[in-house]
Formats: C-alpha cells, structure tokens, sequence
C-alpha cells in the first residue's frame, strides 16, 4: 500500500530523530534504519498523541448536518478541495488530491500498531505486565483506527448482508510490499472487534487521569460499546456501556461552568476517558469551530436547547457578524474538535440501547442521570409513554451532548439502516444539493493512487 510504504519509511527516521536514548542511537550509529524494540521505544511510539490520537474523521463531520455556511462566498473561499466538496457531497470529492488524511491517518496508526505487536513477540524483557499492556494498547489502537476507517470509506453495516458488502483493506503485519486488498465489511467489523476484546482484557483497569492519551480498560469497553451501536447490535452494546460506566462513570455538573468563558470545558474534565482530535485539526470548518466565524449551528438543532439547558450557553456562542450561534463547547479546552470517548456518550448509548432491547423505562431513567447535570435546579425529568415515544427523545438528546464530536455522519447512517430516511439538504447561492437515504454518496471514495496502485475496486459515486 503507497500509503503504508511512504510512512514506514517516516516513522523511522521521526523515531530516529525523536529517540534521545543516547545508547539507542549509540547501537546502530552507522544504520540508516533505526527500527523500535524495547518496551521504551514501544511506548514513545503509542505516545505520539499527534499520530496515534488522531480519529480521521473531518470529512464525515463535514458532511453532516449540524452546522451550515451562510453563503456561496464561504463555501467557495474553502481552500481544501475535499473539505469544500464534503460540504456538498459531491461525487468527484478529491478532484485529484491523493493525500487524504482522513485515509492516511488511520493507516499510519496501523503501521505503529503492527510494528508494535510484532516487535513484542520478538521483545525479551522481563516486564511481562507492561509488555501486555502495551500489546493491549496497541490493539486497541488498530480496532480503533480500522473502525474510524469503516465509518467513512464503506457502506453502513446491514448484519443481514455485511459479508457483502465492501469493506477496506486490512493490515495485519507491518510488511509494506503486501499488496492490499479490500475485505468484506463483516471481515472488517469481525477484526475491530478482536482487537478490541483482546485489547479489553489486557489493557489495566484504571481511572483516567493527566494520561488520557493511553488507553485503560474502561476505553476499550467504551469503544466496543460504540462499534456496537453502529452495526446493531444493541444487546452487546448495552453490556459495553454498562460495563465501561461500572468501571468509570464521572459526569461533569454543567451548573459548575462558566458559560461567558471563551472555553468553558477544560481538556482533562471528568468525563474524558480517551483523548482523540480530529485529524483535520486546522480545517476551516471542522477544525477550528470558535476561530471560524462562518460556522453556523444547524437552527433546527439549536432550537431543541430549552433555556433552562445549560448546553445552550455553555456548548455556544452568538456570532457578532451573523448574529446566529456558533459551537465553543469542545472538551478539549482548546479551539480544537474532540472526537474521542467519553462518559456522556456511554450514557447515551447504555440509555438508547435499554430502549431497543425492551426496558424503555429503564433507559428514560438512564438519560435523566445525564440530564440531571445538564439542567438548571428544579430539572423535571423526562418521561415516555412507550418505546418510539422514549427512542425519539434519546435520538433528540444524543444530538444535542454529542454535537461535533464526529459521531453525526454514524448516527445518521445507522438511522437510515433502521428506517428514519432522513434526507440532507444544503442550499448554495441558488443551488440546492440533497444526499438522500441509502446513496451510495454515503461511503467516501478510497483516493485514486491506492486504486491505482493497488487495482482495488472503487466505491461507486
């Protein structure tokens, strides 16, 4: 794979430069290879938060409907060609660009990963706990980057036909010169969700804390609980949630935020319990919500807040050119985008799936713990009279905690599976575009030097 061969070669020579162990770089001083094998070098690698951290989903969040551009001039003054033809869902979306991230990205992380597994089945120290531990976060770092891969570069996942349906390509050993193919979607999803149980039980069971880079076992439960959901299986991703919420269930008391701060959520709060930026980090639209003034939120969305919601104030602004509202509520305490887990949306997934499996009871109460920390004092908790009454008011609130935090493009792929047929329309100047339900438009084109390259079949546009 021309990604996987140009960043072997890359991770390398960063590693070389990166690595201050003097006897390291003593070893080999001749070598123009300096390739990781000790525990250290295993770890500085998993701890390159601008590699491994990256999610690699800005052109999903982009094309999703929680924001909109006031007008034609915005749109065409969008310097990065798939960013702006993301907005549209336009079918040529690179117009020739072959470095895209949010393919790369991925990829590199599953190169490091790789590496990494294999270099600990060759490693000889007698730290056998750490050596599990960074095997489990290097597996939890493939699941994961394969999954994100998943979300945007194939079809949604239909469990009545997944194992035909066109997945991506699996990298399974770190050999380059493997030529790549792409797998079934079940191949794929029957692999993220390996590395991620085999991730589970090796990763230690600790508290986040100042390290929410790395991964512990509440993560892996989390994501699974995520993987999950996507593909329907509700059951399973109730005892994920559930699990992950067991481990680690802190929710932030919004009462406590000073909603007139510029970032009124601190990076390391008490919800975080895995770190992820988008990878796209100085995109105009995705990257930089609070220094992009012409990203507007969706009026339809914005409505929903009642004024007695803290989200309201907290989660945005008032734009002073627009006069419309803006997004500042990231939890990374920075204009940058999170798109990693955390234990509001473990709520919301334990919530929506008590109520598709049956207790829709239970989960109403499950959303009102939530809730209960988003409203101001005398908060009437929510009530349903049935499940599709209940199942509306979660899909209403999940929207609402999780607004860019690059899980719209899944969610509405995966309502579409179940039957919402929910339609996106963006109007430009005086051109309306639609994507509707079930178009092929919804799976990304794989960029034209991997098809090339590797003669793989193309998503159809």
């Amino acid at each position: 794979m021309f990604v996987m061969k140009r960043y072997l070669t890359l991770l390398i020579v960063l590693f070389h430069v990166a690595c201050n162990k003097t006897d390291f770089l003593d070893d080999k001083p001749r070598s123009s290879l300096i390739v990781p094998k000790t525990l250290d070098d295993f770890t500085k690698l998993l701890d390159n938060f601008n590699i491994i951290n990256l999610s690699g989903n800005t052109l999903a969040e982009i094309s999703s409907d929680d924001y909109y551009l006031p007008d034609l001039k915005t749109w065409e003054g969008i310097y990065v060609a798939e960013e702006r033809n993301a907005y549209v869902w336009k079918a040529d979306l690179y117009e020739g660009v072959e470095q895209i991230r949010d393919w790369e990205d991925p990829y590199k992380q599953i190169l490091y990963a790789n590496i990494i597994l294999e270099g600990l089945e060759k490693n000889t120290e007698k730290d056998q706990s750490r050596a599990a531990w960074l095997k489990g976060w290097a597996l939890f770092v493939r699941g994961f980057a394969l999954f994100n891969l998943t979300q945007q570069f194939a079809m949604p996942y239909d469990q009545s036909h997944s194992d035909q349906i066109l997945g991506v390509p699996m990298r399974l050993e770190s050999d380059v010169t493997i030529k790549a193919v792409r797998a079934s979607l079940k191949e794929n999803m029957d692999q993220v969700l390996s590395d991620l149980k085999q991730a589970e039980s090796l990763l230690p069971d600790k508290s986040p804390g100042l390290d929410r880079n790395r991964p512990y076992k509440s993560a892996a439960n989390a994501l699974l609980a995520r993987v999950y959901l996507a593909i329907g299986s509700y059951q399973e991703a109730l005892n994920y949630s559930t699990k992950s919420l067991g481990l680690y269930d802190k929710l932030m008391d919004f009462s406590l935020l000073s909603s007139t701060a510029t970032t009124p959520i601190v990076q390391y709060n008490d919800e975080v319990i895995y770190s992820c930026y988008p990878s796209a980090v100085s995109s105009p639209i995705f990257g930089t919500y609070r220094s992009a003034t012409t990203t507007l939120i969706d009026s339809g969305l914005y409505s929903t807040y009642h004024d007695d919601d803290f989200r309201k104030s907290v989660f945005f602004t008032i734009s002073t050119i627009y006069k419309k509202p803006m997004y500042k509520g990231t939890y990374t305490g920075t204009t940058r985008p999170f798109t990693g887990l955390a234990t509001d949306e473990q709520y919301l997934i334990k919530a929506e799936c008590q109520i598709r499996t049956g207790d829709f009871e239970a989960g109403i109460a499950t959303l009102n713990k939530l809730l209960l920390k988003r409203y101001k004092t005398g908060y009437k908790p929510v009530a349903a009279e049935s499940r599709d009454i209940a199942l509306v008011i979660l899909k209403t609130e999940r929207r609402k905690e999780l607004v860019f935090r690059g899980l719209r493009w899944q969610d509405i792929r995966r309502y579409n599976r179940e039957g919402d047929k929910i339609t996106l329309t963006r109007k430009i100047g005086d051109r309306e575009y639609r994507l509707e339900p079930g178009s092929p438009l919804y799976a990304l084109p794989i960029p034209d030097n991997e098809i090339r390259i590797n003669g793989m079949q193309q998503n159809i546009r």
